[in-house]
């Protein structure tokens, strides 16, 4: 066994097409991903925005309104999740305010009214650009202010209220807080890392037409090498398992290089779990693998045909995992939705869903899961691979 492995990792070193594909060309498209979804994540990123202020008798009265524009204009902390989300001019009437929108100085200003709500006006050139495109930095930005602004008039409601019935009340619960942030993924979310997950998952599935082929040579009526190997006194079984060895571990070999490159030039974040990840590449490559076993051990088909079947069924598959842009992520999200099982059929789906369980879920248990499932396919896969090559039998070679 040990003889066929060393024989298959040699030949699959010395193979330039299986080089081309399963090693360079994830790390290729992942480069083409990068270049085509390189701008993406801004687009979902808020940005500070000129904002001037109005500072006159009525913000002077508004409890909290300075203090409410020092934290949404301070800089924030390096490695800190906090967005800066003004850079504040201090005017002293809105007549001034509105001459700095006209000359475009500003994109909007906060002042504060008679009542001491604090209120925010937009220039109509960037009401109408943030109405036409909400998912600018911009709107991104005005979006989360609007919200601050929200929460913050309703506030200095309640203490209006709360101080007109009990004084007492309102200086109890003065320094005390209700309120606890807390985060439902593990890191930061990216836009952009679904889509490097599933060229992960799509040259995952590439190497298993590794498999197929280093399979489809212990088979004798497809090649001389297969006669030869069938006359040999190495019986089958050891060839096949020399084989499908070898093809894993050039599959993993060729993942972990693409994983780097995703990790480290596209800059997609673990959040310190990649020993984890390497038992992501460790199943999913061990699934593949299964899977090009099974297709290599399919009888009376060329070992071209058995190839060219791998790849196009892992580019079909690749296609409701939102690998070709964001109309097929939407169809990703929209299967995952109303139809999850045909998710928990396609194996490339559950390759990506091993990156995405590392990535957004602060818990390993999804993770878990979905090692069970590839698990499970790897059995199914490697049992037909075995009924396959035990039932072949040849009258002549």
């Amino acid at each position: 066994m040990w003889n066929s492995f060393l024989i298959n990792v040699k030949t699959s070193i010395r193979n330039t097409s299986s080089l081309f594909w399963v090693l360079a060309f994830p790390v290729i498209l992942a480069a083409l991903m990068l270049g085509i979804m390189g701008n993406l994540q801004d687009g979902y990123t808020a940005e500070a925005q000129h904002f001037a202020i109005v500072s006159d008798a009525n913000w002077k009265a508004s409890p909290g309104a300075d203090e409410l524009v020092s934290s949404l204009s301070k800089k924030p902390k390096a490695g800190s999740d906090d967005t800066r989300l003004l850079i504040p001019t201090t005017v002293a009437s809105k007549a001034e305010a509105d001459t700095r929108l006209d000359g475009r100085k500003d994109i909007g200003y906060l002042y504060a009214g008679p009542d001491g709500l604090v209120n925010m006006v937009l220039s109509d050139r960037e009401a109408a650009s943030i109405q036409s495109d909400s998912t600018a930095s911009e709107g991104i930005t005005v979006s989360i202010l609007s919200a601050s602004l929200g929460s913050f008039n309703q506030a200095n409601a309640a203490r209006s209220t709360l101080a007109s019935t009990n004084i007492r009340i309102l200086v109890q619960s003065g320094e005390q807080t209700y309120t606890k942030q807390i985060r439902l993924t593990h890191i930061h979310p990216s836009m952009t890392a679904p889509y490097f997950f599933a060229v992960l998952a799509m040259a995952c599935l590439i190497g298993a037409s590794t498999a197929a082929e280093m399979i489809a040579r212990t088979q004798p009526n497809l090649s001389a090498l297969g006669a030869r190997r069938d006359s040999s006194p190495s019986p089958k079984r050891r060839q096949a398992a020399g084989a499908f060895l070898a093809s894993w571990l050039f599959s993993a070999a060729s993942l972990l290089v693409a994983y780097i490159f995703v990790r480290t030039v596209c800059g997609v974040q673990t959040g310190g779990r990649d020993p984890i990840a390497l038992i992501a590449i460790a199943v999913g490559t061990f699934m593949a693998t299964a899977f090009g076993s099974m297709m290599g051990a399919i009888p009376k088909l060329s070992t071209e045909t058995k190839v060219g079947l791998v790849i196009a069924i892992d580019c079909t598959l690749s296609a409701f995992i939102g690998l070709y842009g964001s109309l097929a992520m939407d169809l990703n999200n929209a299967i995952q939705e109303h139809a999850p099982i045909f998710h928990l059929l396609n194996p490339v789906k559950q390759v990506s869903n091993l990156f995405y369980d590392i990535v957004y879920y602060d818990s390993l248990a999804p993770f878990a899961r979905t090692c069970g499932i590839l698990a499970i396919m790897a059995a199914v896969f490697l049992s037909i691979c075995g009924l396959l090559l035990r039932k072949q039998r040849y009258e002549y070679l």
